[in-house]
């Protein structure tokens, strides 16, 4: 009826369907092939890891681990409507980014590499270092 929560179709699914959409979609592309799980068995450790704890074990699992699952899941003949392994190969992909990317770490050089001291100043005084020529100090 006149329902403001009404589904919207272009909305992600909850992350229990999304991993079973994946786990499904990985299933019927290793199941009809004999020994795949064991010719891919980092993908297999991966299907079994996201049947068990989710979507969480991306976070956790080793960065080898990773790279390798994610090529062995980039060699096989995935369909272009296969809308949840294309999903898991991007969150795949995501990850092994987020982690290779150098993280940056600023230090202060104003007291020590790991102290930093601040003072307030008057509007005057910020005024008169602004170089502003009205407020220029006499």
């Amino acid at each position: 009826m006149g329902d403001n929560n009404a589904a919207d179709t272009t909305a992600k699914p909850t992350e229990p369907t999304r991993i079973q959409a994946m786990l499904s979609s990985l299933g019927a592309l290793l199941d009809p092939v004999p020994n795949a799980r064991k010719v891919l068995p980092h993908l297999a450790a991966l299907e079994t890891d996201l049947a068990r704890h989710g979507l969480f074990v991306l976070q956790g699992a080793p960065m080898q681990a990773l790279l390798k699952a994610s090529e062995e899941l980039a060699s096989l003949p995935i369909r272009p409507n296969d809308l949840a392994l294309q999903d898991l190969g991007t969150l795949l992909l995501g990850e092994l980014e987020s982690r290779s990317r150098p993280r940056r770490q600023y230090l202060s050089t104003f007291v020590s590499p790991d102290k930093l001291e601040v003072s307030e100043g008057s509007h005057t005084d910020f005024l008169a270092l602004s170089n502003l020529p009205e407020h220029k100090a006499r």
